[in-house]
């Protein structure tokens, strides 16, 4: 919230924005072209551009929080085939024989259900209904708001020093632990008759959430810190101030060299930090799910035999780094390739959006349009390539 504030600051002192306002006012005092739209095109823009907001928060939700968040609990379901052994034709000594082996029996692994997404989704729908696809939208709303409140709190009254926003967010993780646990919760289980706060986790388990909430809710900034810092061993933060029209062959080939390395960091930080952060953080609050609640998919709540059930004596919570270790290579690579199917949904899905409000903005301004860009480039507010 602090960044966003910030941003909105600068923006809004941004000499263009400045001269973009008084433009914009001179216009509707009748001061330089003025450049009408319909009040129907201004209220259809509007509408469309809001009901595209919606429904890509929507589909974003469902697929990079509901899913995933699936994909990291199913554990591997095998089948047991049974097979008689008997054949039609044959004497009486062969079938005898046949009998005495009897029937074969096969263990077959079942395809995960998180390993497609119109498959999950539709074992969603047949589950829990409908809208089981927005399942535990409301929970994470109020997670969301109320991460950004603590946050707030905690960037007022801790200083500022570098890697304040690691602290930060760390904290403010461990304090929201249990709400994020509501959420997992409302997400992974089958539906219940229980309110909000009836699903919250008791005290007594945010000692175990704690930890990896907060180590989940600073790892991206962890990585966001490597990967500005490299970039600027690497002399990145000083390129606006060199000549690029200038370089030569080998300049160009080292930028881009530097360039790629960033992304590959970037890239690798994501992986090997904040992937196993959130899988922890999400199988550690499943594992803390009520035993009368079944999960919407296959879970293994003995983690591979290292969880003991509190029926019989044991703690029935997983340790942090089993929880890690038990999201075995096969798991890892299905959720790594359902964020970069993920990914490029989402790409699609605004390339598409921005697309069609263009069209829409030109189809209803027309020759206004290019009059609006050329005024916009001649004032600055545009810059030409």
């Amino acid at each position: 919230m602090a960044i966003l504030t910030e941003l909105a600051r600068r923006g809004l002192s941004h000499p263009n924005t400045v001269s973009f306002v008084k433009r914009a006012v001179s216009a509707q005092n009748g001061e330089g072209e003025k450049i009408e739209m319909p009040t129907w095109g201004i209220v259809l823009i509007y509408v469309s551009f809001m009901v595209s907001v919606v429904f890509a928060t929507l589909v974003n939700y469902t697929l990079k929080e509901v899913v995933t968040t699936l994909c990291m609990i199913e554990s591997p379901v095998a089948a047991i085939t049974v097979s008689p052994s008997t054949h039609e034709s044959g004497d009486k000594e062969e079938k005898e024989g046949l009998l005495e082996s009897g029937p074969t029996i096969t263990l077959v692994n079942q395809k995960p259900i998180t390993s497609s997404i119109r498959g999950t989704i539709k074992h969603l729908v047949a589950n829990a209904g409908r809208l089981a696809r927005f399942r535990g939208f409301g929970s994470h709303v109020i997670y969301a708001l109320g991460f950004s409140l603590v946050t707030e709190f905690f960037a007022a009254a801790l200083p500022r020093v570098p890697g304040q926003a690691i602290f930060v967010a760390g904290l403010s993780g461990a304090a929201l632990a249990n709400i994020h646990a509501t959420w997992t919760h409302k997400v992974v289980a089958m539906p219940t008759e229980k309110s909000y706060w009836q699903r919250v986790p008791g005290k007594s388990n945010w000692k175990t959430l704690a930890l990896p909430a907060a180590i989940e809710a600073a790892m991206p900034y962890v990585s966001i810190y490597i990967t500005c810092g490299f970039a600027m061993l690497m002399g990145l933060h000083k390129l606006d101030q060199e000549n690029l029209g200038e370089y030569n062959g080998g300049q160009w080939t080292w930028l881009v060299v530097r360039m790629v390395s960033i992304v590959v960091l970037a890239i690798t930080c994501t992986l090997f930090l904040c992937l196993p952060a959130i899988v922890t953080l999400i199988r550690i609050e499943a594992s803390i799910l009520p035993e009368d609640q079944d999960t919407i998919v296959p879970f293994d709540r003995t983690f591979g035999g290292k969880v003991v059930s509190k029926v019989v004596g044991g703690t029935g919570v997983v340790g942090f780094l089993d929880a890690w270790r038990s999201f075995n290579w096969e798991a890892r690579r299905r959720l790594i390739k359902l964020f970069v199917k993920v990914f490029f949904i989402i790409f699609a899905l605004i390339f598409v959006i921005v697309h069609v409000l263009a069209f829409e903005i030109f189809a209803i301004m027309g020759p206004a349009l290019g009059k609006f860009l050329a005024q916009a480039k001649h004032d600055g507010i545009l810059v030409a390539n």
